[in-house]
């Protein structure tokens, strides 16, 4: 019999860098939403031990999970799960316990996180490859508080996970011919959300619809319909609802009809928090959110409960 030639491999001379490692896995993304806002409110010393806490509970999330912090980019982490199922827990818990801290309570903290689950080349340091990129992709798509992901991740997890989620829509994924649907997860109510599958996407842009829209603020009630004039708010004495408080914008925030759907549009410096009745929240700053179902608009700063300066709305059909 004839003898086998021993395997061999080729290692890096001393002194070149590593090869390479190829793997399958999952890599995240998290982002502190608004860190220079930090810098300027609260001086450059406050602001960094601020945003070291934030990460370190980023970092802890990752490990409690059986993640690896890659590397920390200014105010990002770069993360490696071994799958995507303990990424998607890692994510969501890291929303809750950033959510619970009270030290972090008067600081409006959040964060934005997209994740991918794919192929990989790993090095001591750093990351490459496709899912890389696309979950680069997701966190710059994702806003405060949100999970963003591919139906292609989503795939990978389990049922109980895989209804926690709701499609956002097609989106063009550079270095990708087709384009991808984008999937939130939903962190703060599980299994109350509209599951992905079947006819749940049909459904939710189904309930997005609205054809009048109710705002109330400060015992003053405003009706809007789908042939209405933009709805103008802010400080400035133009506005129809004039909001004349420090943290509110001359020109904060505009509601148009637009396709069957009422639009928050944000131009402001501080950004407009939403929370809805079910306890989803919302943060948008210099963009547009879908008005949907009822709650609470705050314009400049968290939602509390309690203030009488909430703008509280109501979408109806009829």
């Amino acid at each position: 019999m004839k003898a086998r030639s021993p395997k061999t491999s080729v290692m890096p001379e001393p002194g070149s860098a590593p090869v390479p490692e190829p793997v399958t896995a999952t890599v995240l993304f998290a982002d502190i939403c608004g860190s220079s806002r930090l810098f300027e409110e609260y001086g450059d010393w406050q602001a960094r031990q601020i945003e070291s806490q934030v990460l370190d509970t980023l970092m802890a999330k990752t490990g409690e999970f059986d993640g690896m912090v890659i590397k920390t980019i200014g105010d990002e982490i770069m993360s490696r799960f071994p799958d995507a199922e303990r990424a998607v827990t890692a994510a969501c818990e890291m929303h809750r316990a950033l959510r619970d801290d009270l030290s972090l309570l008067d600081f409006n903290i959040a964060v934005k996180i997209g994740l991918q689950h794919g192929p990989l080349l790993v090095e001591p340091d750093d990351l490459f490859g496709d899912a890389v990129n696309v979950a680069a992709r997701m966190v710059s798509l994702a806003r405060a508080d949100q999970i963003i992901t591919t139906l292609d991740t989503i795939r990978c997890l389990p049922d109980e996970l895989q209804q926690m989620t709701r499609s956002l829509g097609l989106s063009r994924v550079r270095g990708r011919q087709r384009e991808e649907e984008i999937v939130e997860i939903m962190w703060q109510e599980p299994g109350t959300v509209t599951q992905l599958i079947g006819p749940g996407p049909q459904k939710e842009r189904q309930q997005l619809l609205s054809t009048r829209l109710i705002l109330t603020h400060r015992g003053t009630r405003f009706e809007l319909r789908d042939d209405s004039p933009p709805f103008t708010i802010g400080r400035g004495d133009r506005n129809i609802l004039v909001v004349d408080e420090d943290q509110v914008s001359r020109n904060h925030a505009d509601v148009y009809f637009r396709q069957g759907k009422f639009i928050l549009v944000d131009g402001s410096t501080n950004g407009t928090y939403l929370r809805l009745d079910n306890g989803a929240r919302f943060f948008v700053q210099r963009e547009e959110f879908v008005l949907h179902e009822q709650g609470e608009i705050s314009l400049g700063e968290a939602v509390r409960d309690g203030d009488p300066g909430l703008i509280r709305f109501q979408c109806l059909l009829n």
